[in-house]
């Protein structure tokens, strides 16, 4: 069975598009809600802090001259610069960061974007090869920053690290404070497995490097927030589907209604449900079915009583002939009335055959042509049947007989013998009649089921027969859902083939 990606049926295409477009819905709320966690960390937090030092230190650094940037940049590697603790962000770092590429992405286009046109940004992980580097780290917990004397409270706004590094600034003492920026005894920028190098190029080429803890990894996203979404995802699907099959199950009804109207059958007329659209669809098909079955029952009355009434005439007339003493003249009244009485009486086997009444009953195909083949038989007729069907198939017993019969008869009439094959596919029980005799032309294939129709133009009953078997024949097979077609076969004969639905005529 071949997988289809999107589905057949108008229900199941319409529930698709409409839990994919949930589905993708949730998805980028999803994306854009980590990225704005992400974002957060850059503004008005700690990592906001750590970029505006460092972007606002190389500012400083790029205004001074040569021999003063050297000192200062070596003052700083000595002393290190220190961020104070955002109000309300605890001070120990997170035991899980984000991924080292990203952060350190994201973190260089921050001080893109800070510094501005002129300069570069490199960022990478800590290497211990490079020593060399101005230390960036937070204010370590329980130590005053001194600025001017010991005791002395942070710097509250930018200003001071807009003007850039000043000798105001003091190191941190003591042995917290050494462990902490110097990450060794002596002094240097301090190694760690969660610290980054920033590489800061000056509008004059001139590179300034600083050491600093990687950005704080984003929160993740709480467990209870994946679990309420899909909460409402389920909630959705549930609704979606009610809906959508409020939608689509008038169509599916009128669809099953229109199929068996199409095969001749009553329907009661359908309930109109669902939107206005569909309503008014299925409002134009009940009267339509109404006065398409009250037009047939009006003309299969009128039809029935003429061909019935038209006997009485008929037998007056035969017995009128009777009395004609030229008996050349006699044969021939009596060869046209007996032609006129053959069309009465297919016209009242056609609105037979016709009969919808008579209810479905399972059948073996196969059993119901060995029948068959025994009526053939009392007349000399060869009548073959090989194959068959594994389960019964649900038909009109009489109507599919007499389909079968005319198919027989056909064939034994111009082929002098009948080989019939059953046989069934995924949905159908086909039903194969060949003969050995002269075929029909191409052309005629299809009108040789026209009422009335016959390839012989005479009226001799041997030769040319009504002209109402094959119509009489599709129509039974139309009724039950099937299909009747003719083939000439190579390279001589005729097969008629006679498919059958498995699914139960209504």
């Amino acid at each position: 069975m071949k997988l289809r990606l999107v589905p057949e049926s108008l229900f199941g295409r319409l529930l698709t598009a409409l839990l994919a477009a949930i589905g993708i819905t949730l998805v980028i709320v999803v994306a854009l809600l980590l990225r704005e966690r992400r974002d957060l960390l850059f503004s008005g937090s700690e990592t906001a802090v750590l970029v505006e030092t460092i972007a606002g230190t190389s500012s400083a650094l790029s205004r001074l001259s040569g021999d003063e940037r050297a000192a200062e940049i070596e003052r700083l590697r000595r002393e290190s610069l220190v961020l104070p603790v955002v109000a309300g962000q605890a001070r120990e770092r997170p035991v899980t960061p984000e991924n080292p590429g990203t952060t350190a992405r994201r973190l260089r286009e921050r001080l893109e974007r800070e510094l501005g046109v002129g300069y570069a940004v490199t960022v990478a992980p800590a290497s211990p090869e490079r020593t060399e580097a101005i230390r960036v780290g937070r204010w370590p917990r329980g130590m005053p920053f001194e600025r001017g004397g010991p005791g002395g409270p942070p710097p509250d706004d930018g200003a001071e690290r807009a003007r850039g590094p000043s000798p105001d600034r003091q190191r941190p003492s003591g042995p917290e404070a050494g462990d902490r920026f110097q990450g060794r005894p002596g002094g240097g920028p301090g190694f760690g497995p969660w610290q980054l190098d920033v590489a800061v190029t000056l509008p004059d080429g001139a590179v300034v490097e600083f050491r600093a803890d990687s950005p704080r990894a984003s929160p993740p996203l709480p467990t209870a927030l994946l679990l309420e979404l899909a909460l409402v995802t389920l909630v959705l699907g549930v609704v979606l589907y009610a809906m959508a099959r409020t939608i689509t199950r008038p169509l599916a009804d009128l669809a099953a209604a229109a199929e068996a109207v199409g095969r001749g059958a009553r329907f009661l007329p359908l309930r109109e449900t669902g939107a206005r659209e569909l309503r008014d669809a299925t409002r134009a098909f009940n009267t339509m079915q109404e006065r398409l079955n009250r037009y047939l029952d009006s003309r299969t009355r009128v039809l029935s009583a003429m061909s019935h009434d038209l006997r009485t005439p008929l037998t007056r007339l035969k017995l009128r002939t009777e009395s004609l003493d030229e008996e050349r003249l006699r044969d021939r009244f009596n060869a046209d009335l007996d032609e006129m009485n053959r069309m009465v009486t297919g016209a009242l086997s056609l609105f037979k055959g016709l009969n919808h009444d008579e209810p479905p009953q399972p059948v073996r195909i196969e059993l119901l042509l060995q029948d068959l083949c025994k009526e053939f038989a009392e007349i000399k007729a060869s009548v073959v049947v090989t194959g068959g069907t594994a389960m019964p198939v649900n038909v009109r017993p009489d109507s599919l007989k007499r389909c079968l019969t005319n198919l027989l008869s056909n064939a034994v009439k111009y082929g002098a013998s009948a080989a019939v094959i059953v046989e069934e596919d995924a949905a159908d029980v086909i039903v194969r009649v060949l003969d050995e005799g002269p075929g029909i032309p191409e052309a005629m294939l299809e009108r040789v089921f026209e009422p009335f129709f016959r390839l012989e133009g005479s009226r001799n009953i041997d030769t040319g027969g009504t002209g109402l078997g094959l119509s009489i024949a599709r129509d039974i097979a139309q009724a039950h859902g099937g299909s009747l077609v003719l083939r000439n076969r190579t390279p001589r004969g005729l097969e008629a083939i006679l498919r059958l639905p498995k699914s139960p005529a209504h």
